[in-house]
């Protein structure tokens, strides 16, 4: 199986639903967690976010990738330097769609999360970048990446990083061949939430 011309695009609201699967897909182990609900009620929940601009997971940060008009990957990046904000300006979405109880479970959850800094100021940071899984192996994750990697450059960014689960080793080679190192791992005894922060140097 091959692709067409793989296009990327700045997101818009009906892609939404495809966006949501796409980073529940990507947050895998760690969105149940966080979450605590079941699948159908996560990808609503971050659909809901993805369509309010809500923080973190705004469509204003997130693109996607098609190819002969099918959807097919998505990304979500931003600087570093901006991602204490955007987490600050989720928190608000997050009690008007899934209720005061469980976003606050959300919260504290994530405050609870293993490791430090997702992302320091000086990179541009992937946040969550998502492949159909009938396309992966297609150049469509490199793709994205490379285009966060440009995005990246227009914000004068020399690095990229982002976070990979220590359960995912598929993504872990991909971002390893396209110049990713590993700069940071982060253990827990919950082994959905140990993962490896990489870092790529852009030339």
């Amino acid at each position: 199986m091959s692709l067409t011309e793989i296009n990327i695009r700045p997101a818009i609201q009906s892609d939404a639903p495809f966006i949501a699967e796409m980073i529940q897909l990507s947050m895998g182990s760690l969105g149940d967690h966080l979450f605590g609900a079941d699948g159908l009620s996560i990808k609503s929940y971050i659909e809901y976010l993805v369509r309010n601009n809500a923080g973190r997971f705004g469509l204003r940060f997130s693109f996607v990738a098609e190819s002969a008009g099918i959807l097919k990957g998505m990304l979500i990046s931003y600087t570093g330097r901006s991602l204490g904000l955007l987490n600050v300006s989720t928190g608000p979405h997050l009690f008007s769609t899934m209720g005061f109880g469980p976003a606050l479970r959300f919260m504290k959850r994530g405050a609870s999360l293993p490791g430090g800094r997702e992302a320091l100021k000086d990179e541009y940071y992937i946040s969550n970048l998502g492949v159909d899984p009938a396309v992966q192996g297609l150049g469509v994750g490199s793709a994205l990446l490379n285009f966060a990697e440009n995005l990246a450059r227009n914000e004068k960014l020399a690095k990229c990083s982002l976070i990979v689960g220590l359960y995912n080793q598929g993504a872990l080679r991909l971002y390893e061949r396209l110049g990713y190192r590993i700069a940071e791992t982060v253990q827990h005894e919950n082994e959905a939430l140990g993962y490896h922060r990489m870092l790529k140097q852009l030339p």
